[in-house]
């Protein structure tokens, strides 16, 4: 098969040639591919191109493509398509050209893919893998945080690392994602990609990684552009997601749930209460409400009876112990980092996202189908 290696690019130069000789060499041991790498660079004013060139001269198999900055997903896109359509390639591979993916870890992808993988994703949330020790306390729950919002937003928890952009897949996952997914062009891409392959059948797998900070250089990310994106990509597809069946119901007997949540937070926190206790408690109440209003009119076609309701009804708990830490654990953070006076907006934040665990919880664990 035609392995095509796609590096996208920006202001890379001090980067780019020790990232090809180490793809050189680890490729080399890879087998039943034939590969080709292919960087995408947009038009960087440092000379990365110029660098691309001069090293393909004793590496045919080195290539660029060089187009406008329009952000990473448009790179990626652009990339992604000239593989397929002039490359001819039957396996993409992309990694971070700034050293951050070690190349060591390729063969590992391309032997799960040749295992009946369609999708390989490079993990650093898995026993195994990492993120950076230096990297700050705030960089490192923005990082885990906000993982974690899209795994269990979106719905397939059992995929850890969502953000990262370290994957070997199949062509035909992005030839039946590209209509989807063209007009991402930042980070948001890299989700929006996966959470498509997902939705078309793609089995995934999963390779521990060690994210390193880059060397040279310096991050293209706008951590609060990016945050906001991500919310609104998570938010659009679960509700697309969601706007059909007994969902409609579950939102009735949820706003039920948040009026005493919220009821009870406000008279603990004018009480003396820290906003988490009260946001805790007030949420344990509002799970007792919701378990006999959802057994009883959401999904009453499943409904539980009898002594079934004693174990259930713990299990109901259990798995609500998601949507609560999620609310705590928003409240708690906002208030650390911005001061207890913001707290109502990290409440609603907390609400909205256990909003959707829950219904995933509930839907496929406690009222699921016999």
């Amino acid at each position: 098969m035609k392995a095509v290696i796609i590096l996208p690019t920006f202001n890379e130069r001090e980067n780019i040639t020790s990232m090809l000789t180490k793809l050189v060499t680890v490729m080399a041991t890879v087998k039943g591919y034939t590969y080709a790498i292919l960087v995408v660079d947009d038009n960087s004013p440092d000379g990365t191109a110029d660098e691309v060139r001069e090293f393909a001269k004793k590496h045919p198999n080195i290539h660029i493509l060089t187009g406008k900055k329009e952000g990473l997903g448009k790179a990626l896109l652009r990339g992604m398509t000239h593989a397929i359509d002039s490359m001819q390639a039957d396996v993409i591979a992309q990694l971070d050209a700034d050293l951050s993916h070690d190349p060591s870890a390729l063969p590992k992808f391309f032997q799960k893919i040749s295992n009946g993988d369609g999708f390989v994703v490079g993990s650093r949330y898995i026993p195994g893998g990492s993120i950076p020790e230096n990297w700050g306390i705030h960089r490192k729950i923005f990082s885990i945080v906000g993982n974690s919002i899209v795994r269990f937003g979106l719905g397939f928890p059992y995929v850890h690392d969502w953000t990262g952009g370290y994957r070997v897949f199949r062509k035909e996952y992005f030839e039946m994602a590209k209509p989807k997914v063209a007009r991402y062009s930042g980070y948001v891409y890299q989700i929006a990609f996966l959470h498509n392959a997902i939705l078309d059948g793609a089995k995934v797998g999963e390779v521990p990684i060690h994210f390193t900070d880059r060397k040279f250089g310096r991050s293209k990310i706008a951590p609060l552009q990016y945050i906001r994106n991500v919310f609104l990509y998570v938010g659009r597809a679960r509700l697309h997601q969601l706007r059909h069946g007994s969902f409609a119901k579950f939102a009735v007997v949820g706003t039920v749930g948040f009026t005493i949540n919220t009821t009870i937070l406000e008279l603990l926190v004018r009480s003396g209460f820290h906003p988490a206790v009260g946001s805790a408690l007030g949420a344990e109440c509002a799970i007792i409400s919701n378990f006999f209003f959802n057994n009883s009119w959401t999904f009453k076609g499943k409904k539980i009876h009898g002594l079934r309701l004693i174990p259930k009804f713990l299990q109901f708990n259990l798995t609500s112990l998601g949507a609560l830490l999620i609310q705590s654990g928003t409240v708690a953070f906002g208030t650390f980092m911005f001061g207890e006076e913001v707290y109502r907006w990290f409440y609603l934040l907390g609400v909205g996202i256990g909003l959707i665990w829950n219904y995933t919880m509930y839907s496929k664990v406690i009222w699921k189908n016999k």
